[in-house]
């Protein structure tokens, strides 16, 4: 994504928020940039979070945003960037027992 596209698309989203709209953004940007956090007044301590951390709750907790809308809004920016013809595969991994013998990422396995 281009700086000017990726620039309307951030304002789109912006205007789409009804409340706490800059506290989320800085919030957006800190998880975004944030390697690790292991909850979430961690992402209060990123640099782009230029607020104290009950800001992070303040502002998850205020935001009201058009959730049709902004998925309306996610859907038309993935259009433009994925072609129709391919599938796309988001693989995450999460799960509560730990895997103390995987050394690295593709150690893991996908089960059904």
């Amino acid at each position: 994504m281009n700086s000017e596209r990726l620039k309307d698309f951030r304002q789109a989203a912006y205007e789409l928020l009804v409340r706490a709209k800059d506290a989320i953004f800085e919030l957006m940007d800190a998880v975004w940039t944030t390697r690790n956090a292991s909850c979430l007044a961690e992402f209060s301590l990123n640099p782009l979070f230029k607020r104290q951390w009950p800001s992070v709750y303040e502002a998850l907790q205020d935001c009201r945003p058009d959730r049709k809308k902004l998925m309306e809004l996610y859907q038309e920016q993935l259009e433009q960037q994925v072609p129709a013809t391919e599938h796309i595969l988001v693989a995450i991994y999460h799960t509560a027992w730990g895997r103390q013998f995987a050394k690295t990422l593709k150690d893991r396995t996908h089960e059904y």
